[in-house]
């Protein structure tokens, strides 16, 4: 795997990228002790966690560049990067999301600073044995002290470990969504009512049910990230593809030119989605699992 990442984006670029991560890396120690490190997305996998660590870490989170979960690094480029982030003397290492790859990270830094990891999931995507496996050696790394605290964005999680292994855990909501200004609003047949269904096309997401159940009303136009999951519906005229790598501004502004935006997902760690069309003004039916929700209940009941 790493032989065909490496032809994918060449030695060469490589070397750039480690130039550049260590620059970075530099210029967050001046100011902060902390360090913060998350995958980069490939198409739309991994683009919430990067949004949502961005927003909660916007000074000092640095992306690492992966191929869906999998490092572009080789291991004496993950090594160099490692070794600099101890001689730059890093108090603490987050590692939010994430990836397998980072428990290797993990081994090479545990022993000269302290380790914490910011998990985004939910106990319902641990029926996939690969999943199953990634939380076994995320306790297995809890229970050796190489990782000294958790933090989980799913509400509870962070009761369940510290029930269950007596780790030190805490629960991290995430920070309300930053729209930029000026976003425009794409143009759109005003004689339509136009839905938006934007998630990935994973079974939690539940994106056909809602698909199909928009199409069941006269008039409707469903917009969703990539529309070639649904052509066995025989609805090309009616549903709209924006595409699934979208920069974060271009998809906000088409979030935000809906009529409605549907989420009802099976499962949601926190539902940033849901709550950035909200804060652009467009009302959204979600699911009552959503995160954010609770959250707007306890400020109310204070």
């Amino acid at each position: 795997m790493v032989n065909r990442l490496l032809n994918k984006f060449g030695k060469s670029q490589n070397k750039v990228i480690l130039a550049q991560l260590a620059i970075k890396l530099q210029e967050i120690r001046v100011n902060n002790p902390v360090l913060v490190l998350y995958g980069s997305p490939t198409e739309g996998n991994w683009k919430g966690i990067t949004h949502a660590t961005v927003g909660l870490y916007p000074s000092n989170s640095v992306e690492i560049p992966q191929w869906y979960s999998n490092s572009v690094l080789n291991d004496s480029e993950t090594i160099q990067l490692c070794s600099q982030i101890k001689t730059l003397k890093f108090e603490k290492v987050i590692i939010s999301g994430f990836a397998p790859y980072f428990f290797s990270w993990i081994e090479l830094l545990h022993k000269e600073l302290t380790i914490e990891a910011l998990y985004h999931g939910t106990i319902s995507e641990f029926h996939d044995p690969a999943q199953q496996n990634f939380i076994e050696q995320l306790i297995s790394f809890g229970k050796t002290k190489k990782i000294s605290r958790f933090g989980f964005v799913k509400e509870g999680l962070a009761e369940v470990f510290t029930k269950l292994y007596d780790f030190d855990c805490y629960h991290q909501p995430l920070n309300p969504p930053i729209i930029p200004e000026g976003l425009k609003k794409i143009e759109l047949d005003k004689t339509k009512i136009h839905v938006g269904v934007f998630g990935a096309d994973t079974f939690n997401k539940n994106l056909h049910n809602q698909v199909i159940h928009s199409l069941m009303i006269e008039n409707v136009i469903v917009h969703v990230l990539d529309k070639s999951v649904f052509q066995y519906l025989a609805m090309d005229e009616r549903i709209v593809e924006h595409g699934k790598n979208l920069p974060r501004e271009q998809f906000l502004a088409i979030l935000g030119s809906m009529d409605i935006n549907l989420y009802m997902s099976f499962n949601e760690s926190w539902g940033l989605v849901a709550k950035e069309s909200e804060a652009l003004g467009v009302k959204t039916i979600h699911s009552n699992n959503i995160d954010y929700i609770n959250t707007i209940r306890l400020k109310l009941k204070k």
